[in-house]
């Protein structure tokens, strides 16, 4: 075994180098990037969208269309041991494994962000061809692992990474404790909202993507005497819902997201999943999760099953199982100070530099090479969020 701040190495004696690949750069390969970047690894990227973050990466590789995608990984192919890639769409899977091969020394480790048969109840050709082409796969959440290792009779490793914040995210939030009990009653939430209108297109989006109708409940909690602010991440909801009574702001860029979040004094986690009918929110947890934790923001937490299962295991809010149960949050003031206090020790615990030694020796298990130990307090705080089968898994 390595020691924890040595670097897993290769067959080779160097440290293993790194590609992530997606098509949108979202926040969580950002954060992945971030936290093995702390550790010291060389990390790359190969995408097809330059967006907030990519400047982390060590080298930057673009595509417009397959061929560039395979061409580009021909040329490069030999110079990782691991290949990160990130859903969706799932094609860029089957992509790297016809480029790279079915027996090569580059191992290929999926890591799915959204998958159709959660979010639309069936499997597309192209889901099952990813999970066939991975050497392991990593999850976004417990529920889905156990769903999707079943469905599709997963026989490769695998593991489930929260989408923690990093330590530099938690760095850029400025918290000024000793005010935090006297800001004024304000719950936020940031992420995708439905626009409101009556074309085709909204109606559409409000059928496939019911959950994200939110302004129908951001007006019910203002009418319930709450002051309510959103930060959505879409510009149209930004230009539709300035009448629903809350204060609706244009899409931020992330940083600046999270500082105006910590002016707030509740996180607000919700979807339009009243009848808790709709899977994708049954069983995920939301980036909006830990970005309110950065913020050092208590959570609401309401029809969104899973989410609220995490915010109780860890004591970093209230669940509720309606609008009204909600209330106009007054019945909370008399627990805040204590979940503030729990806030602050979470925050500190749950980043993304503390859980990273799980995918290094998932890196290492594939390669076939000596795993990295951990200290004991990162030890057992694996083992609560992850469950003791699962870490020691990794960590023996």
């Amino acid at each position: 075994m390595k020691d924890y701040k040595d670097l897993i190495t290769g067959r080779d004696g160097n440290p293993i180098r790194i590609l992530m690949v997606g098509k949108h750069t979202c926040i969580r390969v950002i954060r992945y990037a971030r936290a093995l970047k702390s550790v010291g690894y060389e990390v790359d990227l190969l995408t097809n969208k330059i967006s907030y973050g990519t400047e982390v990466f060590d080298r930057v590789g673009f595509w417009h269309n397959e061929k560039q995608f395979k061409t580009h990984l021909c040329e490069f192919k030999n110079a990782y041991d691991i290949i990160n890639c990130h859903n969706e769409p799932d094609t860029m899977t089957f992509w790297i494994r016809e480029v790279i091969g079915k027996k090569s020394k580059t191992k290929l480790i999926n890591d799915f962000h959204d998958l159709d048969n959660i979010r639309r109840g069936y499997i597309p050709i192209e889901e099952r061809k990813a999970f066939n082409s991975a050497d392991a796969v990593i999850y976004v959440s417990e529920p889905i692992q156990e769903i999707c290792n079943k469905l599709h009779s997963v026989k490769v490793p695998t593991m489930v990474m929260y989408n923690y914040p990093t330590q530099s995210m938690l760095d850029t939030v400025k918290i000024d404790w000793d005010k935090v009990p006297s800001k004024k009653k304000t719950l936020v939430y940031e992420g995708g909202v439905n626009p409101i209108g009556t074309s085709d297109d909204i109606r559409y989006m409000n059928e496939i993507f019911k959950y994200r109708n939110l302004f129908p409940i951001f007006k019910a909690l203002v009418e319930l005497g709450n002051e309510v602010h959103v930060i959505p991440g879409n510009i149209d909801a930004y230009y539709t819902g300035q009448h629903v009574g809350a204060v609706v702001y244009p899409p931020m860029e992330f940083d600046k997201l999270l500082q105006k979040m910590a002016e707030y004094k509740y996180n607000l986690l919700i979807f339009n999943n009243k009848d808790c009918a709709q899977d994708q929110v049954n069983y995920t947890t939301p980036n909006k999760l830990w970005d309110g934790l950065c913020a050092g923001l208590p959570s609401i937490a309401c029809w969104c099953k899973e989410t609220e299962n995490y915010v109780k295991k860890h004591g970093i809010g209230w669940t509720f199982n309606s609008l009204e149960e909600i209330g106009d949050c007054s019945q909370l003031e008399p627990e805040y100070l204590n979940i503030i206090e729990n806030v602050k020790v979470k925050r500190n615990e749950l980043i993304f530099e503390r859980q990273i030694v799980l995918f290094e020796n998932l890196c290492a298990q594939l390669l076939k090479v000596d795993k990295k130990t951990a200290p004991d307090d990162i030890k057992q705080q694996l083992i609560f969020e992850y469950g003791k089968k699962s870490t020691l898994k990794l960590l023996k």
